[in-house]
């Protein structure tokens, strides 16, 4: 059963790995055999997370992109390819956005928050599309979230985008599930990462929605690392254009 979710020597590309739930889901799927290239903006971060990476005996480089811009994009692929010559998963872990009511977003900030949370997730799903298609195989993992079908006030950029971002996993699903490729998405709840811990310190909201949460607290950066696992192995293989909510069972 355990050979289900195997990721031996497979390559992964994880963005947005240098800390929180891109790094643990980097982790994860090196524990699980894979071969790693992690990505982010700022180098340091991913370096570490590449380290120790190696020290579970997997290799991995450190491959610093703004993946907003579709030539670092391609650079990012270039490089995992030169390095490990396949490209098996991508996980689209890039994202984030403010608290901000809509009557004081400008075009502007709504503009960058699409572009962090959903263009990102469709640049650099095509960016390796050719590759799988030429493989005949790859699985694509999208970072949703909970809150892009949930209630959260003056969230509505944020939400909007998430919520695009699981209506594109289902769009590529179907483009390209005659090519093999596989795209699903993980949608976290509320989780406990360094930056999140900072928000339910300051926003009453934030941390009156905890208080709803069935599971009574915030998820671990590691609880994600299951689903993304599921849905990168053959433990999926008939699963396609699927989100999965790991929300500790607030909104489904």
């Amino acid at each position: 059963m355990s050979s289900l979710f195997d990721l031996t020597d497979r390559v992964a590309i994880v963005t947005g790995a240098g800390r929180g739930i891109g790094k643990a889901l980097a982790l994860g799927l090196a524990q699980a055999g894979a071969n790693v290239a992690v990505s982010a903006r700022t180098e340091a971060d991913i370096e570490k997370t590449a380290e120790e990476i190696r020290t579970l005996g997997r290799k991995a480089i450190a491959i610093p992109a703004d993946v907003q811009e579709s030539e670092q994009v391609d650079s990012m692929v270039k490089r995992t390819l030169d390095e490990f010559g396949r490209i098996d998963i991508l996980v689209n872990n890039v994202g984030g956005g403010p608290r901000r009511p809509v009557m004081k977003q400008s075009e502007r900030f709504w503009n960058a928050i699409m572009r962090l949370n959903l263009t990102t997730t469709l640049l650099c799903s095509k960016a390796v599309a050719p590759t799988m298609m030429e493989q005949g195989k790859g699985s694509i993992i999208n970072v949703a979230s909970a809150i892009g079908r949930g209630n959260m006030p003056e969230y509505s950029a944020y939400a909007v985008s998430k919520d695009g971002v699981i209506s594109l996993t289902a769009r590529l699903a179907l483009e390209w599930v005659g090519y093999n490729i596989r795209v699903n998405a993980i949608a976290p709840g509320y989780v406990a990462t360094e930056m999140a811990a900072e928000w339910f310190k300051i926003d009453q909201d934030l941390a009156a929605e905890l208080k709803r949460v069935p599971m009574g607290r915030p998820a671990k950066p590691e609880e994600m690392v299951g689903g993304v696992i599921y849905f990168a192995s053959d433990a999926s293989t008939y699963v396609t254009g699927k989100t999965l909510y790991i929300d500790g069972g607030l909104f489904h």
